[in-house]
């Protein structure tokens, strides 16, 4: 059995970490969550800050290319990756039976991460309950590795998806998974340090333009760190990531292995890039961690 599902989630108060985007021309960033609900899209704008700001985070109507998928502008970096090789084997499909899909990624034997957005549907923001929602580990091509439902998940009190522009920074949740894939697959360390501007990152998931493999920019990286209006950092990144790969981990390789700096929870409109909730926010999450390191 798995252990005992977690609370209903903590906060943590955290220092800035890299450098603040305090001037020059706004850029467009769509959210997912309105995406992945069927609503209204919405976007960010990251403009130069403004009295009573917290940091240039803010929601606009988007005005997006049609011809362009938001996250990859004009190029397209990614390229498929093999699902059986770390660190990709510890990702996942989110699926829930109202048609959501969106990326996950395993951090203890029975626990896994994605994006709070995931969880909810519709115009009215309906929370998800926990049986209608799957994780499909490393599913490659119509083949699946393993599967599990979730039993439970913990999305922090202070997100609230009617108010993407003020709650963005606590756009993660905890899934409690019904068998252990950690066994399976593995886990992915979380690494709390600071990230800086410049620190070299990949970023896969599974795209809505092709929800079948893992695609993935692994020549990308952190641009800079910016502030949503109630001042929580999100990491702006330059990685090519489009709709679906909500959730997927910002992930970097040093001398101890992969570990995840961020959880993607949008794209950049007309441009590569994306923004992420930064790890080094995250509290200390229970039934995370695993002897085993992917390397």
């Amino acid at each position: 059995m798995p252990p005992a599902p977690a609370g209903r989630g903590r906060n943590t108060n955290t220092a800035m970490a890299g450098s603040e985007r305090q001037s020059g021309p706004p850029f467009t960033f769509r959210s997912w969550a309105a995406a992945a609900l069927g609503a209204v899209l919405f976007a960010l704008t990251l403009a130069a800050a403004k009295p009573g700001w917290a940091g240039g985070v803010q929601f606009v109507e988007p005005k997006a290319n049609p011809s362009l998928l938001p996250g990859l502008g004009g190029s397209d970096r990614r390229e498929r990756v093999d699902p059986a090789t770390a660190p990709w084997r510890m990702l996942g499909r989110i699926q829930t039976i109202y048609g959501g899909r969106c990326t996950g990624f395993l951090i203890g034997l029975y626990r896994a991460m994605t994006a709070a957005h995931c969880l909810y549907r519709g115009p009215a923001h309906v929370l998800i309950s926990p049986r209608y929602v799957h994780f499909l580990l490393a599913p490659d091509q119509g083949e699946v590795k393993a599967a599990a439902l979730v039993e439970d998940y913990v999305i922090p009190p202070a997100y609230d998806p009617g108010r993407e522009t003020e709650s963005s920074g606590s756009d993660w949740a905890v899934l409690v998974l019904n068998e252990p894939l950690g066994a399976i697959g593995g886990v992915l360390p979380i690494a709390r340090d600071p990230i800086r501007p410049s620190t070299p990152i990949v970023l896969g998931g599974y795209s809505r333009d092709h929800t079948e493999v893992i695609e993935a920019d692994l020549h990308c990286k952190v641009l800079e760190t910016v502030r949503n209006a109630r001042g929580a950092p999100l990491l702006h990144h330059d990685c090519e990531a489009t709709e679906g790969t909500s959730g997927a981990p910002l992930l970097r390789r040093s001398e101890d292995g992969w570990a995840v700096i961020g959880i993607q929870i949008g794209a950049v409109v007309n441009r590569a890039g994306g923004v992420a909730v930064p790890a080094f926010t995250l509290p200390s999450l229970e039934g995370e961690g695993s002897p085993d390191r992917p390397r």
